[in-house]
């Protein structure tokens, strides 16, 4: 199954947390994040600094030091902190950039729509910034359910879009 690993969730987490305080100019502290969210604080002191190293966040150094974000919310976006934190993102080994060493390589049915499926999921995170994460954090998700099926009548005719096709996952 496909998901996040727990340092993506832990930056996603920071992140969030650090947009809330973006306005009062309130530098936040990987100690207290650590304590608030129940996160190991030497992985999250890690994963912190990478955030920063990348510049997605800033460090200030010292007593009253801590973590602040680098950009406006409405300019980091979920692509950005996954693949900080996890490199490039891959649904299968054939579309790594490196030589695929599948054994189905030769006579694989599902290499193309795989691309098909990671860029599409690609620019779903891409499209989704940390001001729609913090909106919605105790909100609707449904709204990225809306885009993707619009997406979807883009990419395929009008005929081949029929009633009922398209399911909203159950969440």
């Amino acid at each position: 199954m496909m998901k996040f690993s727990k340092r993506v969730e832990y930056a996603l987490i920071a992140m969030v947390e650090l947009a809330r305080y973006r306005e009062v100019d309130h530098l936040v502290t990987a100690r207290r994040l650590a304590r608030e969210y129940r996160i190991p604080q030497e992985i999250l002191s890690k994963v912190l600094q990478k955030l920063a190293k990348i510049g997605l966040l800033q460090s200030v150094q010292g007593v009253k030091g801590g973590y602040t974000l680098a950009r406006k919310i409405e300019q980091i976006n979920m692509l950005e902190v996954v693949e900080s934190i996890d490199g490039p993102f891959h649904l299968v080994a054939c579309h790594t950039g490196r030589p695929c060493d599948c054994d189905q390589f030769l006579f694989c049915n599902i290499q193309t729509p795989m691309q098909y499926v990671q860029e599409e999921f690609m620019q779903l995170l891409r499209n989704i910034s940390l001001k729609d994460l913090l909106t919605r954090m105790k909100g609707d998700f449904s709204w990225v359910y809306r885009e993707q099926y619009e997406n979807a009548k883009d990419h395929f005719e009008q005929k081949q879009l029929k009633k009922g096709q398209f399911v909203k996952p159950n969440m």
